[in-house]
């Protein structure tokens, strides 16, 4: 079983409850040897006012700044308690927050990294890519989104896995990863793990016009198929038949309802790590789907180190 040695949680100014933090003391508190990093990273451009400001000030005010950010770290953590915890603090002086926090993945040992959620506004989510969307893309190491809940002993814990992917290689050991940190997730929460995956009705367009053709038939076999790769899969890592899952319809529907239906405490999914325009505009699936479930998400990339 694999054990989080080093945690990155990045943490919003002003934010009331920390959920980033508090996870990384969550799963600290089950190995001690676990470190935890806590960066903020920020940027104010009102130290850019050169024509009002002279260096010196602008220095004066960047440090004041950083100070001011730096106190409310440690006040946070004794709020929650974590005198006892291997913390570090570390504030980031950058304009650009996804380019801070990747050096700094790329800075140390960090294997894990958690964040709360960031708030989307509805133009953005739809023209443009949000915070939360580019660390899916382009963080090396696996990236918890948290929302404003609790962890409960013995929720249920949703791992989406795929039997779709025409890299059968790739395909096989994103499964096995999504798993791997769904059964440490689990030994923290001692929770129950379910798979999930979902057959997708797509009728190839080249089919369709051959005579004779039934897109239900096609449908079943895509059922079929998907079910026997699943019952395989969870056969082989024991786990429960019961909690296995196939449901026909898009991904993205198919995981929000049996979120909600489960009352998953957290869904793990992977990344295909889409760049370009169509990125931008529809975003990957994993991507979708953290702004429509109400619980945490663990996202791995097919990039990950």
């Amino acid at each position: 079983m694999r054990k989080y040695k080093h945690i990155l949680a990045v943490v919003e100014p002003g934010n009331e409850h920390q959920s980033a933090l508090t996870r990384a003391l969550e799963i600290s508190g089950l190995a001690p040897d676990t470190r935890i990093t806590v960066m903020i990273a920020m940027y104010d451009f009102s130290t850019e006012l050169t024509s009002v400001l002279d260096v010196q000030t602008q220095l004066d005010l960047k440090n004041r700044l950083m100070a001011t950010h730096e106190q409310m770290i440690e006040e946070t953590m004794s709020r929650l308690n974590a005198k006892n915890a291997d913390l570090e603090c570390k504030v980031v002086w950058q304009r650009n927050v996804t380019r801070a926090i990747v050096d700094e993945i790329n800075s140390s040992d960090y294997d894990l990294l958690i964040k709360d959620v960031d708030d989307h506004e509805i133009t953005k989510e739809l023209l443009f890519t949000t915070l939360d969307w580019k660390l899916l893309r382009y963080s090396p190491i696996p990236v918890i989104i948290t929302k404003e809940h609790k962890w409960e002993s013995g929720a249920n814990i949703l791992v989406a896995v795929n039997f779709d992917d025409q890299d059968e290689h790739e395909q096989r050991l994103m499964n096995l990863r999504l798993l791997r940190h769904a059964q440490q997730l689990a030994t923290i929460i001692k929770g129950n793990i379910h798979l999930i995956n979902a057959a997708e009705p797509i009728s190839p367009s080249t089919l369709v016009e051959i005579p004779g053709f039934s897109p239900d038939l096609y449908t079943e076999a895509v059922y079929n198929h998907n079910h026997n790769k699943l019952t395989a899969f969870a056969g082989k890592h024991r786990i429960p038949q019961e909690y296995c899952h196939i449901c026909v319809g898009r991904a993205d529907d198919v995981i929000h309802h049996k979120v909600r239906e489960l009352n998953a405490t957290a869904l793990l999914i992977g990344s295909s790590a889409r760049k370009g325009l169509a990125g931008t505009v529809v975003g990957n699936v994993c991507e979708q789907i953290t702004d429509e479930v109400d619980c945490d998400i663990m996202v791995i990339s097919k990039n990950i180190r």
